[in-house]
C-alpha cells in the first residue's frame, strides 16, 4: 500500500500566538476585549498533545505554583479576569525576610498597605484551567485553539507574516489503512507573537539571539506539607548555601493528610544538583527544616520536586517587523524575588496595548514602529527587574562579612525606616508600575454562565 503524502492547507488570521502556556493564554485574554471590537481574527499554537495529557490535579501535593504580585491582580482585574481566579488563589498576608545566622529580620504587612494582601499564589495548573475556559467561553468566535501543532517556519520577511506548522491528522484510522498523514499548514497573519518557553527554539532559527549568564546555582522546587495552618505567610530565608522561599497555598483536604501546604523554592550550588534529585524525602526535609527554622511550622511531606540549573537569558532582539517575543521567550529570571511571570504578564499586557494603539490609528498590527513603542516599554520594566534580581542574588547568595553586614543593614533599615519599607514594600507588590490601558474581556454567553468544572481539552481546529 503506498503513502500518503503530507497534505497541505492555507489559514488566515490577525494575530498567531505560538505557544499556549500561561503567557500565551494571557496575551490572548489580554488582547481578546481589543479584538472582539476591532474584528481580528486570533490563533494560538501548541506544539502539546493536550488531549493525551493527565495532569496533576489542581490541589494536590505536587504541581508548581506561581506569586502573583498585587499589581497583576490589577492588570486581570482590568479586564474582568481576577475574579474567577479569586476562587483559586491564596492571599499572602505578610512576607518575613531574615538571614540565617542573623538577629535581623523584616516583616510587611498587607494591613500596613491598606489592602487585603501583598500578592498570591496560584497553582500553575488552576491557572492554565481558567485561562483556557475563559477563552473558549468568551473567545470562541474569534480564537481558534490549535494544539499538536509543531511550528516549522516562520517568515516575516514581507508585508504580511507567514508560519507553517505540521499537525497529525487526530481522526481515528481505518483498520488495515496506512495512516493518515500529517497536515503542513501555511497561516498568513499581520502579527506572530513568539512565547514558546525560555528554549525557544524559533527565535534561534530567526538569528534572533539572547544574552544569556549561568548563575551556577540549581532551584529545586517542590510542594510541602505542614503541620499547622500558614496563616498567609510567604517566608524568604537566605541561608549559607542560597536563598530559600516558601509561600502559601491554599488548604486542601487529600485524605488523612494535613490539609496545610507551601510551595517551596530553594536556590542552592550546582554542584549539589544531583544529591538533590537523589535525596530522601526523610533526608530533604530535615535539611530544609534546619535551613529555615519553624516560622511555618514542621514538615511532614514533599512532593514531587523539580531541580533544575539557573541562568538569566535576555533576548537582544525582541520584535521585528510582525512579529513579537514575550514571557520566557524574551526574558528568564532569578526566582529570587518571584517576578518571572509578573513580568512576562505585564509584557503581554504592553503589547495588547500596543495593539489597541494600531486598531486606534489603523496601522498594521506587524507595523515595527509601534511594536518598538512595546519593545521600549517593556524593556525599561525588564531593565530594572533583572538588575534588581540579580543584585539582590549576589547579596544574598555570598557569606563574605562585609556582604553580611549590608544584608543586616539592610534588614534593619527596612524594619526601621517606614517610608523605605513603604517603598519596597510597593515595588515588590507591582504597584510602582503603570497598568497598561486594554479593553475588558467580551461578555460571558448568557448559555455559558456556569462554574469551572475539570479541565478540558483544547478543541480540534478545523484544517
Amino acid at each position: 500500500m503506498t503513502a500518503k503524502t503530507a497534505k497541505t492547507s492555507a489559514q488566515n488570521y490577525d494575530i498567531v500566538i505560538v505557544g499556549g502556556g500561561l503567557v500565551g493564554a494571557s496575551f490572548c485574554l489580554a488582547v481578546a476585549g481589543i479584538a472582539q471590537v476591532y474584528g481580528l481574527s486570533i490563533a494560538i499554537l501548541d506544539a502539546a498533545t493536550i488531549e493525551d495529557s493527565t495532569p496533576t490535579a489542581a490541589g494536590s501535593l505536587d504541581g508548581r505554583a506561581t506569586a502573583l504580585a498585587y499589581g497583576s491582580r490589577n492588570l486581570l482585574h482590568s479586564i474582568g479576569l481576577w475574579q474567577h481566579l479569586a476562587a483559586h488563589a491564596q492571599a499572602i498576608a505578610s512576607i518575613q525576610v531574615s538571614d540565617q545566622g542573623q538577629p535581623f529580620k523584616s516583616d510587611m504587612q498587607a494591613q500596613q498597605m491598606q489592602h487585603e494582601a501583598l500578592g498570591y499564589v496560584i497553582q500553575n495548573l488552576a491557572m492554565g484551567q481558567v485561562f483556557v475556559e475563559q477563552i473558549k467561553q468568551r473567545c470562541s468566535g474569534f480564537v481558534d485553539l490549535i494544539s499538536q501543532a509543531q511550528v516549522l517556519s516562520i517568515n516575516n520577511a514581507r508585508q504580511n507574516s507567514q508560519l507553517v506548522y505540521r499537525r497529525q491528522s487526530t481522526a481515528a484510522p481505518i483498520q488495515g489503512a496506512a495512516p493518515e498523514p500529517a497536515q503542513e499548514i501555511t497561516v498568513t497573519c499581520q502579527l506572530i507573537v513568539m512565547a514558546d518557553g525560555g528554549r525557544s527554539q524559533l527565535r534561534r532559527q530567526l538569528g534572533m539571539h539572547d544574552e544569556v549568564k549561568s548563575y551556577d546555582q540549581v532551584a529545586l522546587v517542590a510542594n510541602v506539607e505542614l503541620d499547622q495552618p500558614h496563616q498567609g505567610l510567604a517566608c524568604e530565608r537566605f541561608t549559607a548555601s542560597g536563598p530559600l522561599a516558601l509561600l502559601p497555598l491554599l488548604d486542601h483536604q487529600h485524605g488523612d493528610s494535613s490539609p496545610y501546604r507551601a510551595a517551596l523554592v530553594w536556590t542552592q550550588p550546582l554542584e549539589r544538583q544531583q544529591q538533590l534529585q537523589q535525596m530522601s524525602d526523610v533526608d530533604l526535609l530535615q535539611e530544609i527544616q534546619q535551613q529555615v527554622g519553624y516560622p511555618m511550622g514542621e514538615f511532614l511531606a514533599i512532593g514531587d520536586r523539580q531541580v533544575y540549573p539557573l541562568s538569566l537569558s535576555v533576548a537582544q532582539e525582541q520584535a521585528r517587523q510582525g512579529l513579537a517575543v514575550i514571557g520566557n521567550a524574551a526574558h528568564t529570571l532569578h526566582p529570587i524575588a518571584g517576578q518571572g511571570f509578573n513580568l512576562a504578564l505585564r509584557g503581554s499586557f504592553a503589547l495588547a496595548e500596543a495593539i489597541l494603539r494600531a486598531c486606534k490609528l489603523s496601522i498594521p498590527l506587524g507595523d515595527l514602529n509601534n511594536l518598538n513603542q512595546f519593545v521600549e516599554v517593556s524593556q525599561w520594566d525588564q531593565n530594572r527587574v533583572i538588575s534588581a534580581s540579580d543584585k539582590l542574588m549576589k547579596l544574598f547568595s555570598n557569606r563574605k562579612m562585609h556582604y553580611s553586614m549590608a544584608r543586616q543593614m539592610g534588614l534593619l533599615s527596612m524594619q526601621q525606616v517606614p517610608l523605605l519599607k513603604r517603598a519596597f514594600t510597593r515595588a515588590a507588590m507591582g504597584l510602582d508600575v503603570p497598568l497598561a490601558q486594554v479593553l475588558p474581556l467580551p461578555p460571558m454567553p448568557a448559555t455559558k454562565m456556569k462554574p469551572l468544572l475539570e479541565p478540558k481539552s483544547l478543541p480540534q481546529a478545523q484544517a
